[in-house]
């Protein structure tokens, strides 16, 4: 509480210091929402709440189970919130993997695998926006999704030993959804719309919000510290602003990134952005995962494994011949590769090492020590 009462100070201060400013990120906010965000997201939404609510992904988890179960050990029913996931865009993989837990159809730690590795960006925010609109190239749009979609996989096949032993063990008559005969088609429809609309107005207030708190981080200097951070593994003083705005919000920080000169380290840099997702997702699927009881930071780890996964892969494929002329003077050096490679082991390791952490911290916590029995002598 004490760190969101330091947000409202801080955003209140901008707000007062510099209203042109904030009042300029939040116009960034609203056009991102009408031009991206409301509708590449909110008709999947609806889609994935009729898919849920209806049994259809019940259904559907019959004909994935064989995929799913083996590669991520997840029921095959979490094959349609990979699906929807990497169609629309965050967080909507994370809502799929809460309404699966809540409707019964996959445990807790079932659900937490699902939210780890199936909460993505879309092809219309990758492709569209950053591809073919930041950098004027719709196949460098389409290598960076593919990226992301590889990424988000290994992320998967890492997080099927997270509690691999917890599975849905639960007898058909629990497994089934509620039944949904004698309910009119209107009712579940205007339900899924009702429900999705809240949620899209949740995610878009988001966005705006940060898009003007990251202005206001820029005018009291947190950015230029985090630039500094960044500046230490040697990035340029524009890679590492735009890093900064991009650790907040994706969006700001692909935007500087990709109107820097050709060469340095931009395309692995987006990459990794878009694999993080940002402070302003993590914190929407936070506000998700805390109505069903998920925990958050094995999110947390999961998605900086996945940038890590992505800065490597990004390198990878600036050296592979069919996809190098996409990428033409965008290559790390060798120096510079052979730095960012170390650090994003580095991440990776972290990230693994923090759900073990959180798990041996939360187990030390019930642990009870025991007083030392005395030896009593009998009269």
């Amino acid at each position: 509480m004490k760190i969101l009462a330091a947000f409202a100070a801080l955003t209140v201060a901008g707000l007062a210091s510099d209203p042109t400013r904030c009042l300029a990120g939040a116009a960034r906010g609203l056009h991102l929402c009408a031009d991206i965000v409301i509708p590449s997201l909110f008709p999947f939404f609806v889609c994935a709440k009729l898919l849920i609510e209806t049994g259809a992904a019940r259904r559907l988890g019959v004909w994935c189970g064989g995929v799913m179960r083996p590669l991520f050990n997840v029921p095959g029913s979490a094959g349609v919130a990979f699906v929807l996931g990497i169609l629309s865009g965050y967080p909507l993989g994370a809502q799929c993997g809460a309404d699966l837990y809540e409707q019964n159809l996959c445990t807790k730690a079932e659900a937490q695998r699902v939210v780890c590795f199936c909460n993505n960006s879309g092809p219309l925010f990758i492709v569209g926006a950053v591809g073919a609109g930041l950098l004027h190239s719709r196949a460098a749009g389409i290598l960076l999704y593919v990226i992301h979609i590889l990424s988000a996989l290994s992320v998967g096949i890492v997080f099927r030993f997270y509690k691999k032993n917890e599975r849905m063990t639960l007898p058909c008559a629990a497994y089934r959804m509620s039944k949904t005969a004698g309910t009119s088609v209107g009712s579940v429809l205007s339900s899924a719309i009702r429900a999705s609309a809240e949620l899209m107005l949740y995610v878009c207030g988001f966005i705006v919000f940060f898009s003007a708190f990251t202005s206001v981080l820029e005018r009291f200097g947190v950015i230029w510290l985090v630039r500094r951070l960044c500046g230490v593994f040697g990035l340029t003083a524009d890679a590492a602003r735009a890093m900064g705005f991009g650790v907040f919000e994706i969006t700001s920080g692909a935007e500087r990134l990709a109107a820097l000169p050709a060469g340095g380290f931009k395309i692995v840099l987006i990459s990794m952005l878009l694999a993080w997702s940002g402070v302003s997702v993590l914190l929407q699927v936070t506000g998700i995962l805390a109505k069903s009881g998920l925990n958050p930071a094995v999110f947390v780890g999961a998605k900086l494994l996945q940038s890590a996964f992505a800065g490597l892969y990004a390198m990878l494929l600036t050296h592979i011949p069919l996809a190098a002329p996409v990428f033409a003077d965008r290559a790390p050096s060798s120096p510079e590769a052979w730095r960012w490679a170390l650090m994003l082991t580095l991440t990776a390791a972290a990230a693994l090492s923090l759900p073990a952490l959180a798990y041996a911290v939360r187990r030390l916590r019930f642990v009870r020590v025991k007083p030392p029995r005395r030896n009593v002598k009998c009269k």
